[in-house]
């Protein structure tokens, strides 16, 4: 491809010149669509460009250009709003609408303005939400739980003579007063003790999953010791980003004197996963096309409300390909032999239909998801309240000509959630069809001699319920999540009961399901 490209466009210089140009413009946070206007190429050949000659340094470089440009363009669109609806109102071309503001002498990023406006919908800039100021319970936090996480041995003595009083009187008025002072002066020896060794550069990084992780094992460990339940200690991974890095994990590091070590500590897979879906929805509600182009604008666009989001190039190097990374949060209808006679449809969305009939369509899964993820959050709640080394089982009752049907099963621990898939071994894909590829790109491990099944371990416990429902709707192609049903201890022989089933009920063996859920 490279050659093709050098020939057409590039005549005598050679490949190498041609990838250190798009690596550069790669690296100052150049939009791909006009990076490939200026190669004379497709975006999707200028993301395997980057993807292979782009390195480390490359891909966070670029997140700092994106950040940094998209949060001052988008301040510019914002004063300018009036003028840019008059000139939409206009009907400029969204791409004329920059030039227009630069030749009436507005400095302005006529590229990455191009982006925003770009966006369906957003005809000038998008508000930023206000941020709540940073607070020092939030650096607290941070600290405690890399200690944690590194397994710092609490000094109580350096604890007891360098802790401010400022920080001591935080975390008094923050966490509950009938927490024993024996805990509390640990929390306080593991912040101080941490801080001194990333002074000392014996602790120079955590990254964001690490983060996540070790705050859902602590807080199994502590259970709830703040005195407002809806503003958790420690301070959860997405708010702890959101407030106190001002939606960057490099800026959270970096108030602590630590700093990133490569691209990917600043997303886990949940993060992945998580961009995807909400891309994939905007689309569905826009009417767009899911390519990389449109991705590219769209993190552009969350990057100018202080959003976070993986590149379209890491999420390809995380999943293998763009078109694998769309499967994993929107999989193709497998189930149908038969292509449709006169619609086209993609990633499983028809289009083509008419109107009334493609908002019943959408309407329809919009109700579908909703009821996937509420079983997911029900049977997270479960896990969350069961003793370690508790078990949980989850069937799916959805075919009564087969005796051995879809089944998932957890089990918590202090390191969080070990999770399992049925395999083809005791549910043949005769019987029942499997994805393996969705399984693999989505982190569960195959089965082996050791564990027959498909496994997912340490999964922490807000994504376990999650990660078992998406596990058997996508990888185990069940439909319906309201045929889902759990319980704990040994599953019980026929059906549940009716209606009224409690966490405390569940706890001890009844069967619970979307319509009984209390």
């Amino acid at each position: 491809m490279g050659d093709s490209l050098l020939e057409q466009h590039e005549g005598a210089r050679t490949q190498e010149a041609a990838s250190v140009d798009i690596r550069d413009l790669y690296r100052r946070g150049d939009p791909l669509r006009f990076i490939a206007a200026a190669k004379d190429c497709s975006t999707e050949e200028v993301s395997v460009l980057a993807l292979t000659q782009a390195d480390i340094k490359d891909e966070l470089e670029r997140s700092r250009a994106v950040r940094r440009r998209c949060l001052a363009t988008n301040e510019t669109l914002l004063a300018n709003e009036d003028m840019i609806e008059r000139l939409h109102a206009s009907e400029i071309d969204r791409d004329e609408i920059p030039k227009v503001l630069t030749a009436l002498g507005i400095s302005i990023d006529v590229q990455i303005a191009a982006e925003l406006l770009h966006i369906p919908g957003i005809p000038g800039g998008q508000p930023v939400e206000e941020v709540l100021p940073r607070r020092l319970s939030d650096k607290l936090s941070l600290l405690y739980v890399t200690g944690v996480h590194h397994q710092i041995e609490p000094d109580y003595q350096l604890a007891l003579g360098k802790m401010s009083l400022a920080a001591v009187s935080e975390l008094r008025g923050l966490l509950n007063s009938r927490l024993p002072y024996r805990r509390m002066a640990e929390i306080l020896a593991v912040i101080e003790t941490t801080a001194l060794a990333i002074r000392a550069r014996a602790i120079t990084t955590i990254s964001h999953a690490d983060y996540k992780n070790a705050v859902e094992t602590t807080s199994l460990r502590l259970g709830s010791i703040a005195n407002d339940s809806s503003d958790p200690w420690p301070v959860p991974a997405a708010k702890l980003r959101t407030r106190y890095g001002y939606g960057s994990w490099e800026s959270v590091l970096k108030s602590a004197g630590m700093r990133l070590m490569s691209y990917d500590q600043r997303f886990s897979e949940v993060d992945y996963l998580e961009a995807l879906d909400r891309f994939t929805e905007d689309c569905i509600n826009l009417g767009i096309p899911m390519n990389i182009e449109l991705y590219d604008q769209w993190i552009m666009a969350e990057a100018a409300v202080k959003n976070e989001c993986p590149s379209a190039v890491e999420v390809i190097r995380h999943y293998g390909s763009w078109d694998e990374a769309i499967e994993v949060v929107l999989p193709r209808d497998l189930e149908s032999d038969e292509e449709p006679d006169s619609h086209e449809f993609h990633w499983g969305f028809p289009f083509g239909f008419e109107d009334e009939s493609l908002a019943i369509n959408e309407a329809k899964s919009q109700r579908a998801t909703e009821e996937w993820k509420q079983a997911g959050e029900l049977i997270g709640q479960l896990l969350a309240k069961m003793p370690w080394n508790g078990f949980l089982r989850v069937e799916y009752d959805g075919d009564e000509e087969i005796t051995t049907r879809p089944y998932a099963q957890g089990t918590p621990s202090a390191d969080g959630v070990w999770c399992e898939i049925v395999s083809e071994q005791y549910l043949p894909t005769a019987e029942w069809p499997i994805d393996r590829r969705y399984l693999e790109k989505s982190g569960w491990s195959a089965p082996d001699e050791e564990v027959p099944n498909w496994r997912k371990e340490r999964v922490p416990t807000g994504e376990a319920g999650h990660a078992i429902v998406r596990g058997l709707r996508h990888g185990r192609r069940c439909k319906d999540a309201n045929k889902l049903r759990w319980s704990t201890g040994e599953f019980p022989s026929g059906p549940g009961p009716d209606g009224g089933v409690t966490i405390e009920r569940a706890l001890e063996g009844e069967v619970q399901n979307l319509r009984n859920a209390a």
